[in-house]
């Protein structure tokens, strides 16, 4: 496994890396190319699970991921790291997502399933341009869990008050990513940076939503997307331009990455 890197970059998907249409826009699969051979080490850090980025990740290089909001972390073929959720932990969570009236999207590495379908599920898939996954309540007893998505219109904070061992990342107006407690994003930096001995090199990341904020405060060097949230923002090292506006081009270009 390659390690003798220059430094990391860690790039959010959704808003970040991708544009509007949840695909990579030539310019920026180009740049990550380009990262790449200038000695930096390109890597993916997004809620989604692995087989949801890797058909909209073909036109990269980048074959390094931490998914799942931090639960599960790959490199070069490799599982780095997992973090997953509790069987009787999921059964409670999802006696209360049926008492608020809501729906959850249980998540492994390879598979995920829905406890059920309904219209307004329907239209959050359709909105982030995937397929339905297969209806299976059991889900959670034959697959290994690392994340839940508990898809709602609230902000998840009435989760939060009930399950001390789980974080609720609101993660878009529909959706709110559900780990156990302590992961996140920077929790799967520093368990790849551990592996491949890159902890002592600068760390680059970009990003624009709340599950982003954990990443951003711990990197060297954070750029916040112009389409991000203003609290994202406010702590960013710097503010580039819209992920469909030349974002990240623009942010590696700052910090002379490209």
């Amino acid at each position: 496994m390659q390690t003798n890197y220059k430094g990391t970059v860690f790039f959010d998907l959704d808003g970040t890396l991708l544009n509007d249409h949840s695909a990579i826009d030539p310019d920026v699969a180009d740049a990550t190319r380009l990262l790449k051979e200038n000695g930096y080490l390109p890597v993916v850090n997004t809620g989604r699970s692995p087989i949801e980025i890797d058909p909209v990740l073909s036109s990269t290089d980048i074959d390094t991921y931490i998914t799942l909001d931090g639960a599960y972390v790959q490199s070069q073929g490799k599982v780095v790291y997992e973090n997953n959720i509790k069987p009787d932990l999921i059964e409670k969570l999802l006696k209360q997502v049926d008492k608020f009236g809501d729906t959850v999207s249980m998540h492994s590495a390879d598979q995920s399933s829905l406890n059920v379908a309904t219209p307004f599920v329907e239209g959050f898939y359709d909105s982030i341009h995937l397929e339905l996954p297969q209806i299976d309540p059991k889900f959670y007893l034959k697959n290994k869990v690392p994340m839940i998505v508990v898809v709602t219109a609230d902000d998840g904070s009435n989760y939060q008050e009930l399950f001390d061992d789980l974080t609720f990342y609101k993660t878009g107006p529909c959706s709110v990513d559900t780990v156990n407690k302590g992961v996140s994003k920077m929790s799967g930096i520093k368990h790849l940076l551990k592996e491949l001995h890159l902890e002592d090199k600068p760390v680059y990341a970009f990003g624009d939503g709340n599950n982003d904020l954990p990443m951003l405060e711990f990197a060297d060097y954070s750029v916040a997307m112009g389409n991000g949230l203003e609290t994202v923002k406010s702590i960013a090292s710097y503010v580039t331009t819209e992920n469909v506006n030349g974002g990240i081009v623009n942010g590696l270009k700052h910090y002379n990455l490209i």
